[in-house]
């Protein structure tokens, strides 16, 4: 099970922090052409299934986004052992993408809700870096996080989100270490 995290509506869809959503939306795209993807929703999430895989997007805003689990695991059966969650770090630079087997939230609101509920920190992660020129302290970080992405941002983002589908696919045929050595560092 695949989790992108973001905020729902059209205000938030293409802001810094709905990278998550970004990248899901970007992996549903590059699969288009496969009769097999099948839409999904349920309460508060929506996504999609391609073959035995479920990719959610949480509609319960970011600080909620754990939420959604019980309701997912009601519907699908509770994976928890095969979770990947994908969402934005302010203190990553734009190009550069983190994949991780483990760890703590960093202080990222969304991942703390998916903690709580599950009581775990051990579930795989990328993190995608949103960081164009903020200094940390110099400003609210919520405007910054909830600033639409500027042209040239989108462009440099849309070739991570390439590299991100990649790592996807890495990670859910088993070889997320792979996915580590070939992406963990600036990449655009």
């Amino acid at each position: 099970m695949v989790i992108g995290l973001g905020n729902p509506g059209p205000r938030y869809v293409f802001t810094k922090h709905n990278v998550g959503f970004l990248a899901l939306d970007k992996y549903e795209e590059t699969k288009k052409n496969r009769s097999n993807i099948k839409k999904i929703s349920g309460k508060n999430f929506e996504g999609f299934t391609i073959e035995n895989d479920i990719f959610i997007k949480p509609l319960t805003y970011m600080n909620a986004s754990g939420e959604v689990l019980p309701y997912v695991f009601k519907k699908f059966g509770k994976i928890e052992g095969s979770l990947l969650i994908i969402y934005d770090d302010i203190w990553l630079d734009l190009g550069e993408i983190r994949i991780r087997k483990s760890g703590s939230d960093g202080g990222h609101n969304g991942l703390k809700s998916i903690i709580a509920i599950l009581k775990s920190t051990d579930f795989p992660r990328i993190r995608i870096g949103i960081n164009n020129g903020y200094e940390h302290g110099s400003g609210n970080l919520a405007n910054y996080v909830l600033s639409p992405f500027t042209e040239e941002e989108w462009a440099k983002l849309d070739k991570v989100l390439d590299y991100v589908t990649t790592a996807i696919d890495l990670i859910l045929e088993g070889r997320i270490n792979e996915a580590m050595n070939k992406f963990n560092k600036k990449i655009i």
